[in-house]
C-alpha cells in the first residue's frame, strides 16, 4: 500500500478501484503537459529551499525503488543533513507500507538509532494551504519514519507556497489508519467508491472507462441536483439509475428527499425532471421559450489565461477568442507578455462596438469576475471594459433558468458533449494550453499557437451550440 497515493483514495477512490478491477486494456494515457511542467518547476522551487537549509545533501533517488530505500538508510546511517527523495518502507506485513517524501531533515541533539541526531519530514508542496491527503500520506510516513529511527518525531514541517506549517502526526493517526482500511477494502473490491461526473468520472488512466462506465450504467452521480447524502438515500431505497428514479416519479421521489426540517420538495421535483432528461434523452423545459432575443451583433467569447510557476512569473489574459455567429467567423486578440494584457481588452471593446447593439456570450461568471477586476487595474481602458461588461450574457445562467438538460452537470465541456458537440482535439484543455503557449513564446512555432486558438475558438463556438440546439430541436414540457 503506497502511502503517496492518498491523493487517490480521497481524490479519485473510483479511479483506485479502477486500477485493481477494471480491465487492464482500457487505460488510456493521457499527456497532461501542464501537470510536467507544474512538477519541474515544483521540483526546481522545492531544491532551492533544501540547499538553503541543508548542507550536507544527499539525493536517495533511483529508477529501482527498493535501491532508493537502501539509499535512503544508507544516508540516515552517514548523517546526512537532508536526503532529498527519501523512501520509507514498512516490510513487517505482506501489504507493507511504504512510500516516499521529498525531504528528510537531520535535527541535532535528539538521539535515534542512527547517533545523537534523528530525522524530520519535510514536504515542499506549491499548495496555499496544507491539503487532507498532504496530512494522510505523510502521517502514515511518520509512523514508519519512527519505527525505522526507534524515535517519535510529532511533527512534520509543510513549506507550502506562501507559509510554512506543522503538522501534528499523532493527531492525525487515528484517521489515517481509517483510510488504510477504506485503501484495503477497495483493493478487496468488498467497497466499490462512486465515481465523480463526467467528463471527468476518474483521473487518467482511467477517466475514458470511468466515464463509459458512468454512462453505461446510468448512474445517479450523473442527475446533477443530487447531493451524496440523497445518491445514498435513493439507492438505499432501490433506485440504483436514473430510469429507476424517472419510473419512480415525482410522488415517490417526495417521500424520500423531502427535507425533514423545512418540508422543501424541490430536490424531489429537479431530480425527477433531470431524470426524465436523461431517460428521454431531451431537454425539459421549464416553462416557456428561448428566453434571449438576438441583438444586432451576437458574440461568443472566451478568455484563457497563464498560470504563475516561478515566484517571479506572473499571471494574466494571454488570449480574448471571440466567435461572431454573423460574419461566421473567429476572431482573436493577444497578449505576449502582462503589459500586453491591457491592449487586447481596448482591441476587444473596438471590435465589439455599440454595446448597445451587441450581445457577449461567456459562459459561466469568470470572464465578468476577470474583466470587473481588471477595471480597477487599468484606469485607462476602465471605460472600454465597462462598455464590455454591459454587454455580458451569462449562457449558463439562461439556460439553467430555462432547461433540464440530459447532462451530469452546467459546466460547458458537459453540456454541449450531451448534444453531440465534441471538441476537435483530444490532447488540449485549458491548462493544456498554457503550456502550447508558453511554448510558443519561446519558439515561435506556428503550430503551437494553432493549437491553442482552435481550442478556444471550439470552447466559443459550443456555447452558440448549445443555444442553437434547444432553440431548434424538440424541448419536453411535463
Amino acid at each position: 500500500v503506497h502511502a503517496g497515493k492518498r491523493f487517490l483514495l480521497l481524490q479519485d477512490p473510483f479511479g483506485l478501484w479502477c486500477s485493481y478491477h477494471a480491465p487492464k486494456d482500457e487505460a488510456v494515457q493521457e499527456p497532461n503537459l501542464y501537470e510536467n511542467m507544474r512538477v519541474r518547476t515544483d521540483r526546481s522551487n522545492r531544491d532551492d529551499w533544501i540547499y538553503q537549509h541543508c548542507k550536507n545533501v544527499i539525493n536517495a533517488s533511483s529508477p529501482d525503488d527498493a535501491e532508493r530505500f537502501r539509499n535512503t538508510l544508507r544516508a540516515m546511517v552517514r548523517g546526512a543533513d537532508g536526503i532529498i527523495g527519501a523512501s520509507l518502507w514498512d516490510l513487517r506485513t505482506q501489504d507493507g507500507l511504504w512510500g516516499g517524501v521529498n525531504l528528510l531533515m537531520r535535527i541535532d541533539g535528539i538521539k535515534s538509532v542512527f547517533g545523537d541526531y534523528c530525522y524530520r519530514i519535510v514536504q515542499l508542496k506549491r499548495a496555499h494551504d496544507l491539503k487532507e491527503h498532504y496530512a494522510m500520506q505523510t502521517t502514515i510516513m511518520n509512523a514508519i519514519l519512527s519505527e525505522i529511527q526507534g524515535f517519535y518525531c510529532a511533527d512534520a514541517l509543510f513549506v507550502l507556497k506562501d507559509k510554512e506549517q506543522s503538522l501534528h502526526c499523532e493527531s492525525e493517526h487515528e484517521k489515517a489508519m481509517a483510510h488504510l482500511d477504506d485503501w484495503r477494502a477497495i483493493k478487496a473490491g468488498t467497497l466499490v467508491p462512486e465515481a465523480k461526473k463526467p467528463p471527468k468520472a476518474a483521473l487518467a488512466p482511467w477517466r475514458v472507462f470511468a466515464n463509459k462506465y458512468v454512462f453505461e450504467h446510468k448512474d445517479l452521480i450523473l442527475l446533477p441536483h443530487l447531493n451524496a447524502q440523497q445518491r445514498a438515500v435513493l439507492r438505499g431505497a432501490g433506485l440504483k439509475n436514473y430510469d429507476e428514479v424517472a419510473d419512480a416519479g415525482q410522488p415517490r421521489l417526495k417521500e424520500l428527499l423531502k427535507d425533514p426540517l423545512t418540508g422543501d420538495e424541490k430536490a424531489a421535483s429537479e431530480t425527477y425532471k433531470n431524470a426524465m432528461a436523461f431517460k428521454l434523452d431531451k431537454p425539459i423545459s421549464k416553462g416557456g421559450p428561448w428566453p434571449l432575443k438576438p441583438k444586432k451583433r451576437n458574440l461568443y467569447f472566451d478568455f484563457e489565461a497563464t498560470e504563475t510557476f516561478t515566484k517571479n512569473s506572473v499571471s494574466f489574459i494571454y488570449l480574448i477568442g471571440v466567435w461572431d455567429k454573423e460574419a461566421d467567423k473567429f476572431t482573436y486578440f493577444i497578449a505576449k507578455n502582462e503589459a500586453e494584457e491591457e491592449v487586447i481588452f481596448k482591441q476587444f471593446a473596438d471590435f465589439m462596438g455599440d454595446p448597445q447593439e451587441a450581445a457577449l456570450y461567456h459562459w459561466t461568471e469568470y470572464e465578468v469576475k476577470k474583466m470587473q477586476t481588471l477595471a480597477k487595474k487599468y484606469p485607462a481602458v476602465k471605460y472600454q471594459l465597462e462598455s464590455l461588461l454591459s454587454a455580458c450574457i451569462d449562457l449558463k445562467i439562461v439556460v439553467e433558468k430555462a432547461f433540464y438538460l440530459p447532462s451530469p452537470s452546467l459546466s460547458l465541456k458537459a453540456a454541449a458533449p450531451a448534444f453531440g458537440f465534441n471538441w476537435r482535439q483530444s490532447d488540449v484543455g485549458a491548462m493544456d494550453s498554457m503550456v502550447y503557449f508558453t511554448r510558443w513564446l519561446q519558439t515561435g512555432e506556428q503550430p503551437l499557437l494553432d493549437k491553442v486558438l482552435m481550442y478556444n475558438e471550439d470552447d466559443c463556438k459550443a456555447m452558440l451550440f448549445v443555444e442553437d440546439y434547444l432553440k431548434t430541436h424538440e424541448v419536453v414540457n411535463l
